[in-house]
């Protein structure tokens, strides 16, 4: 009779490759064990990610003197065009009042032109209040679009790292269901060995009974004589 070996598998290993990335199971010294190895362009973009975000994270709403420097200029810049745009406006009216009392009046020098152009620069200074507004508003404007690119990038860069991250949690769990359901196939094949051994074991244990009994009660001969017959 073959002899059936029942003795208990040992822990079955997993392995999954995604290109160069590749995620593993085993045992160590007992202890079940993931790892997940990033390809070198993975682990690249992985850690340019955090180490971005980690630099950038502690000065995020903080302008420095480059970027300080950069929104004054771009207000300086808009600044000087709303003036000139202004003195566009209102230069030529001043010019159009004094030809228009000089041919009138032959001189300046009287009320009409006085009260005239006290008005034009009235309306004059009224504009560049109110652009006053504006260039305060175009600074927040600016300021807020830094913000809001530095914003975005912290986003990028985090989703990279995220995604990098879920991806090789993905990788390992599916490792994990491998190995899982090849050692739930182990377990189900040594409970098939051991009851089959068992069984085996029985059968034995009871012919080798009945043979003691038959020779203990002088029974053998008995049925040997009737087998014969």
């Amino acid at each position: 009779m073959s002899k059936i070996s029942t003795n208990y598998p040992a822990y079955s290993s997993s392995k999954l490759s995604i290109g160069d990335s590749t995620a593993t199971t085993g045992v160590t010294d007992s202890v079940l064990t993931t790892d997940y190895n990033m390809s070198d362009n993975e682990a690249s973009i992985y850690n340019y990610a955090l180490s971005t975000l980690a630099s950038i994270l502690p000065q995020l709403n903080t302008f420095d003197t480059n970027t300080q420097s950069s929104i004054q200029s771009q207000v300086n810049a808009y600044k000087e065009a709303g003036l000139e745009d202004i003195n566009e406006i209102y230069n030529p009216l001043i010019k159009n009042l004094e030809s228009d009392i000089v041919s009138r009046f032959g001189n300046l020098d009287n009320s009409i032109f006085t009260d005239n152009l006290s008005d034009i620069e009235s309306e004059r200074a009224d504009s560049v209040s109110s652009f006053a507004q504006d260039i305060l508003a175009k600074q927040s404007e600016l300021e807020s679009d830094e913000l809001t690119k530095r914003y975005a990038l912290v986003e990028l860069l985090n989703g990279l790292s995220n995604d990098i991250y879920d991806n090789a949690l993905s990788a390992i769990s599916t490792a994990l269901s491998g190995s899982s359901s090849l050692n739930n196939y182990n377990d189900a094949l040594y409970d098939a060995l051991s009851a089959i051994q068992s069984t085996n074991s029985n059968s034995v244990s009871s012919t080798t009974s009945l043979l003691s009994s038959l020779l203990s009660n002088g029974n053998l001969s008995s049925l040997l004589s009737s087998m014969t017959l």
